[in-house]
């Protein structure tokens, strides 16, 4: 019975063969590195960390420390490591809110900041673990752990080279449906965003199955507009890369957004913080690390 379980659960994530066929020219490639170090120009910093304007890091995790991690930015990987505070994930170093500390949004932000290499990873698996929860001061369940979110754990845990028990191997079998059925049900904005997020985590570390790519790309035709949507169905190819360059902002009077979570018709870039297209320029290729920053640097108050 053992074996036939795992046997099911390895079926589940092999036998899929990666469908993206990325093709990036010269000239592309130069117009984002362009568009990347024009953008580190104004992009704001909460002290010495990747921010919203004003130090607002309230979903620093979930957006310009995790997901900028992921594509090795050093301060963002410094910073997703001073996070983590006595095994507890917080939304940024310094974020002070004493209620809901953290969220499935912060974590998803966590674990993809695991991509680059292990940062404080065995910390916050014991926290959840001894407390069966993200966080112990949600007010509306933000903090509890679902099936998608115990497959990810599993996910992350393999790929950082640890044994996966019971709770992830069974999570990982029974998930990747109900990621393809919310990848149709859940309304377009940030909550589509993070099934491509749990899509895009999937393919990472290896686990990618038909139903999780289905899911990301029922999510892009959804929002055909979006370049990280792009990104993760087709990889950075060249049409992605003419989608973001075509998105890509100029310096706003606000920086408040990370867009790409935003449903488009929404426009949300137009209050675009620069960080997400950063982001999009290190899938593409750029060295985030070797551009000059010259944003404006806020303090806590």
């Amino acid at each position: 019975m053992k074996y036939t379980f795992l046997c099911a659960v390895l079926l589940t994530s092999c036998g899929f063969s990666d469908p993206r066929t990325p093709n990036l020219s010269e000239d592309s490639k130069l117009q984002i590195l362009l568009k990347a170090q024009q953008t580190a120009n104004w992009s704001p910093w909460c002290v010495d960390f990747p921010s919203k304007e004003n130090c607002n890091d309230g979903d620093a995790v979930a957006h310009s420390i995790g997901y900028l991690a992921a594509v090795s930015f050093k301060p963002s990987i410094d910073a997703l490591s001073r996070s983590v505070k006595d095994g507890q994930l917080h939304r940024s170093p310094t974020h002070q809110t004493q209620r809901n500390t953290a969220s499935r949004d912060q974590f998803l932000g966590f674990m993809a900041g695991q991509l680059s290499g292990e940062t404080r990873w065995l910390d916050v698996k014991r926290y959840i673990k001894d407390n069966g929860v993200i966080c112990k001061d949600d007010t509306d369940g933000r903090c509890h752990i679902t099936p998608v979110v115990w497959a990810l754990i599993s996910h992350v845990h393999r790929f950082l080279g640890y044994d996966r028990d019971a709770t992830m191997l069974f999570n990982e079998l029974v998930y990747p449906k109900t990621l393809l059925a919310q990848s149709v049900g859940v309304p377009t904005g940030y909550q589509l965003n993070l099934v491509v997020n749990a899509a895009w985590i999937a393919y990472k570390t290896g686990n990618e199955t038909r139903s999780t790519y289905l899911a990301a790309k029922n999510a892009y035709l959804r929002q055909p507009m979006n370049p990280w949507f792009c990104i993760v169905v087709k990889g950075p190819d060249e049409e992605c890369a003419q989608l973001a360059l075509l998105s890509w902002p100029d310096e706003p009077k606000h920086k408040t957004q990370w867009s790409i979570e935003r449903d488009t018709a929404e426009h949300a870039v137009a209050e675009s913080v620069g960080w997400e297209f950063l982001f999009l320029a290190g899938l593409f290729g750029v060295n985030l690390n070797a551009l000059q920053y010259t944003g404006t640097v806020y303090t806590k108050d």
